[in-house]
């Protein structure tokens, strides 16, 4: 029976929900996080991660949605006996975190990627060195022009919204996630057939243990929590969307998969072709922007078409994961606000989103807002700091609320509400949850701390 709040069926929902944890984290933030952290060693660590840190995030997260019906400032009212406490800083911290990850991801699928994908298909970019291509990205990153790119993005995102979540976002993320997949797998078979990208391969898939240590740790738990998608409510609101009946430890798990999968298989695709082409792996943050159209150009000819192709795929896969962002913002503001319909909230959410994306964008490179520091961090970086502090504290504190004040056994029994099979909750795991796990989550916390300051 198909609920009047949600998603038209479970595959919808898995479908969905992956889409909105598959996004630039996946194609642009993994694979120069590999390249930073030592190849197999990090591959390793990430994968440990995603399992011990991510999947149960995850579900607990979901859960309480579920549980609620509603986006989570409400939603954690609602839990509460419908009282105001404390506890609903779980609902604002994903709010805060949400809507500033969608806001400068906005300008990066947006207005960077839409931009680039105009350069390569008219080869603007063909012939420049790498430095010239770092020139054009620095100057392009902080020019007005890329908000014309942007400004499309958010308006396609608008019309998607107002579709609801059936029609909208459940119909476009069925969609755009097989074709991403298929593209994908597509470039990872040519660019391992490249010669000398067996090396790449190798490297990639290779865990070398010497290179593990605290700082590779950290730098894995930042990327479980932006790739996944955990404490940005997010998971939350489509947790309220799905269906009682449905088996959720079991949607979680294959959801957490399908995205570690994406990431694995961008790691693939990227690394043996840097590796064919003599292009170090360790270039950072602007890998996609500056050394991947490097690639390209050394590619030849096919070098437009993989490199257009690849764009697309990080288009897709960012605009997924915007959709599903925007659609928890949509939900907050409806249900705290009955008088205002799903059109009003979606004008609301995507202009104030591409008002902030458009600050964010301005201080980047040599944009004109590129000087301004709080902290020592450009506005840019100081806005992903908070994003990264509110998801991991909400996580920290979603757990502590199972914990304390749901109790162990609730939590079990509203998780494993319609399921069925192996992949359920079992009483074996109160050790871990309960006594282990909020050991690792603080510890994560320390670490993504860490890596700012």
């Amino acid at each position: 029976m198909e609920q009047k709040r949600g998603f038209a069926s479970r595959i919808g929902f898995i479908f969905s929900m992956a889409a909105f944890s598959i996004g630039i984290g996946n194609l642009w933030k993994f694979p120069y996080m590999v390249g930073n952290n030592g190849g197999g060693a990090f591959l390793l660590v990430y994968l440990i991660l995603v399992l011990l840190v991510g999947i149960p995030a995850f579900i607990i997260e979901v859960t309480l949605g579920r549980s609620s019906g509603l986006s989570p400032v409400l939603g954690m009212r609602k839990l509460e006996g419908g009282k105001k406490t404390p506890w609903s800083i779980i609902g604002w911290l994903g709010v805060i975190a949400i809507f500033i990850i969608v806001s400068y991801a906005t300008m990066i699928v947006g207005g960077w990627t839409g931009g680039y994908i105009y350069k390569i298909m008219t080869g603007s970019l063909n012939g420049l060195s790498a430095d010239e291509i770092a020139q054009t990205f620095g100057s392009f990153a902080g020019d007005p022009f890329s908000l014309v790119f942007a400004a499309a993005e958010a308006l396609l995102l608008w019309f998607c919204l107002c579709s609801g979540v059936k029609k909208g976002v459940e119909k476009v993320c069925s969609i755009l996630l097989p074709m991403l997949l298929v593209i994908m797998i597509g470039l990872s078979i040519y660019s391992n057939t490249l010669s000398g990208a067996w090396q790449g391969l190798k490297w990639y898939l290779t865990p070398d243990f010497s290179k593990i240590s605290l700082s590779s740790i950290a730098a894995a738990s930042c990327q479980v929590f932006f790739s996944i998608g955990v404490g940005m409510c997010g998971a939350f609101v489509y947790g309220s969307y799905s269906m009682k009946e449905g088996n959720l430890p079991k949607s979680m798990f294959i959801t957490g998969i399908m995205d570690t999968c994406i990431a694995i298989l961008a790691g693939i695709l990227v690394v043996p072709a840097l590796f064919a082409f003599d292009i170090e792996p360790t270039s950072g943050p602007s890998l996609i922007f500056i050394t991947l159209p490097h690639l390209f150009n050394s590619m030849g000819s096919i070098g437009t078409v993989f490199g257009v192709l690849y764009m697309t795929c990080v288009f897709f896969a960012g605009f997924t994961s915007i959709i599903g962002g925007s659609e928890a913002l949509v939900a907050v503001i409806c249900d705290g606000n009955p008088k205002v319909d799903r059109k009003k909230a979606a004008t609301i959410v995507v202009l104030a989103q591409f008002l902030f994306g458009v600050v964010f964008t301005l201080s980047f490179g040599t944009g004109t807002l590129s000087q301004i520091k709080i902290l020592g961090l450009s506005l840019f970086d100081f806005a992903d700091f908070i994003a990264s502090l509110c998801m991991c504290l909400g996580s920290v504190v979603m757990l502590a609320y199972v914990i304390f004040r749901w109790g162990f056994q609730r939590f079990k029994e509203e998780a494993n509400v319609g399921a069925s099979g192996i992949v359920r909750i079992y009483n074996w795991m109160k050790v871990y949850i309960c006594y282990i796990y909020p050991v690792v989550l603080i510890a994560v916390f320390y670490s993504i701390m860490r890596m700012y300051f």
